[in-house]
């Protein structure tokens, strides 16, 4: 595997690492919806970065627009129920729960973008149900 795509996988592993514990602390002092508000606050200041290092033209097509806008909208309203759920309950068994999500991406590539669903995907969706199961 290319080094420069294992510090990028590291580096997105380290950095959602944190963006699922903070919220536990943030939220011992702020409600979901108002700690949402600063994220929010957050992503618009790497959003800021972005269009400034890109010169202030970001590509546009309508239909990447509105796919990109709906990322935005499915990620915000999953981290405001994460915030919820993480209220309720350890961070510890929050997070390695929600951490399910690649199967709902593993179904959709399948059914959606024609992607093979090998024995080896099989498998690792079924050890994540069985490790799921003894998380409850």
């Amino acid at each position: 595997m290319d080094q420069a795509l294992i510090i990028l996988i590291v580096a997105t592993i380290v950095l959602w690492g944190f963006m699922v514990f903070l919220p536990k602390l943030a939220l011992s002092e702020l409600s979901p919806l108002s700690a949402i508000i600063y994220e929010i606050c957050g992503g618009l200041t790497v959003a800021l970065f972005v269009l400034f290092f890109i010169g202030g033209r970001p590509e546009f097509t309508l239909r990447g627009a509105a796919l990109a806008y709906s990322v935005g909208i499915c990620g915000f309203l999953g981290t405001l129920t994460y915030f919820y759920a993480i209220t309720k309950g350890p961070v510890s068994t929050v997070a390695t729960m929600t951490a399910m999500y690649p199967v709902v991406a593993i179904i959709c590539g399948v059914f959606f973008l024609n992607e093979t669903l090998t024995l080896k995907k099989i498998i690792g969706i079924g050890l994540s149900l069985f490790g799921l199961l003894l998380l409850v």
